[in-house]
């Protein structure tokens, strides 16, 4: 009995030996991997392949003991199967992971970058997980976006930071009256806050306030939706960004502007 028995011992022995070195082994090339990120990415990434590795290899060796009681190729072909179909269910989970991954392990974009995604939406990343980014648009609205459905990422440099300040007026309002307005209002912020506005090296080229222009009509017919920007420093962003609400909403007030009517 102890002569059949042995090598079986042997070979279970060695199979363990092999396992624990694999495991070991990635996990460090894992952690290769993950020194070139930064510190939030850094925990993601490494989190999410270690746990992957340890499953992988928990399958190799769960396997392995359980030739020893049921024919394992049975076992082998039903698992084959239940991961075809759960690939084939979720696809587009495992497409934005997948994609997640790279973008996060590329360095494509990073917390805090100002960014346009899909030449559409556009504004400041607060967080990348591998299945999606989440980004606060120009308004203040939160956007969660899949990695899946981002196809073009343009970052803009981290020398200056782009401020933008947005106002709903009643469409009541001639928008070539507020043209005017909003054009005189940037002469004046150019002077009053040209401390806080980006200037290239050696201060050969400085930025200003700019009057965009109607950025959007209101859905609902009510409002039309009028903004400004201008790149700034990128340690001023938050209190420029104050300044400048302030700056409109009393530049409406004198002006008697109206806001739309709820």
């Amino acid at each position: 009995m102890n002569y059949i028995m042995t090598p079986q011992i042997i070979n279970f022995l060695i199979v363990t030996v092999v396992c624990i070195f694999i495991y070991l082994g990635v996990n460090r090339h894992i952690e290769s991997i993950s020194r070139k990120l930064n510190g939030d990415n850094k925990n993601l990434v490494e989190g999410k392949l270690k746990a992957l590795n340890q499953l992988i290899v928990f399958i190799i060796y769960f396997f392995y003991i359980l030739d020893f009681f049921v024919d394992v190729k049975v076992c082998a072909a039903s698992l084959v199967v239940l991961v075809v179909a759960t690939l084939i269910t979720f696809k587009n989970q495992i497409n934005s992971q997948a994609k997640g991954y790279f973008t996060i392990v590329n360095n494509d974009i990073a917390v805090n970058d100002e960014v346009i995604i899909n030449n559409k939406y556009k504004g400041r990343v607060q967080s990348i997980t591998l299945s999606s980014v989440e980004v606060l648009d120009i308004s203040g609205e939160k956007l969660i976006i899949s990695h899946s459905e981002i196809n073009l990422i343009q970052r803009f440099p981290k020398e200056y930071r782009n401020v933008t300040v947005s106002v709903v007026l009643s469409t009541d309002e001639n928008p070539e009256k507020v043209e005017d307005i909003f054009i005189k209002l940037m002469e004046k912020l150019n002077e009053k806050f040209k401390d806080y506005l980006f200037q290239g090296p050696e201060r050969l080229e400085t930025a200003t306030f700019i009057y965009e222009g109607i950025t959007n009509l209101n859905t609902n017919n009510q409002g039309t939706e009028y903004c400004i920007s201008g790149k700034v420093k990128p340690f001023k962003v938050e209190e420029i960004q104050k300044k400048l609400n302030r700056e409109i909403a009393v530049c409406c007030y004198k002006n008697q502007l109206k806001k739309p009517e709820r």
